[in-house]
């Protein structure tokens, strides 16, 4: 009997209500192309940014790929309050993790966490692709910058 019991009591704790209910504030499902996303090319390569609207839980996005020329970079290893994944799909280069440099190569992923410096520059002989995914969750507390007197961009 304890047992029929307590089934009904964990059965009832995961049942959700109509009252538990909220509107999805995701856009649309959809498929990109490639060409509907990319952007005007740079000196350095160019960008396609495939998804950068806000979904149900979260907020900010970006998803999109990256197309380096060899000895390039975007832009100088950064850091900010949003969780970040690069992928290399294509060529080989190097990351920056935290001020340390190792080599990248097709299939390696880095997570970046908040407010850790990174980025990705292409070798000198290789470009280089990647794949991004930035977020942060919809109505979770950004972490604390643990110095705020630091850059968002990193220096020399």
């Amino acid at each position: 009997m304890k047992y029929l019991l307590l089934m009904g009591v964990a059965l009832t704790a995961c049942q959700t209500t109509q009252n538990d209910l909220v509107a999805n504030e995701a856009p649309a499902s959809a498929i990109v192309s490639e060409a509907d996303a990319m952007g005007e090319p740079e000196a350095w390569g160019t960008f396609a940014g495939y998804f950068t609207e806000d979904t149900h839980a979260l907020s900010p996005v970006l998803v999109g790929t990256a197309k380096i020329k060899a000895g390039q970079q975007i832009h100088p290893p950064h850091r900010h309050a949003d969780e970040e994944y690069l992928m290399v799909t294509r060529g080989r280069g190097y990351w920056s993790l935290n001020g340390v440099e190792t080599p990248a190569a097709e299939g390696d992923i880095l997570f970046a966490r908040a407010w850790d410096y990174h980025g990705v520059r292409a070798a000198e002989d290789s470009p280089l692709e990647f794949v991004v995914f930035k977020y942060s969750g919809r109505g979770v507390s950004v972490p604390t910058d643990p110095d705020p007197t630091l850059p968002n961009e990193q220096t020399d």
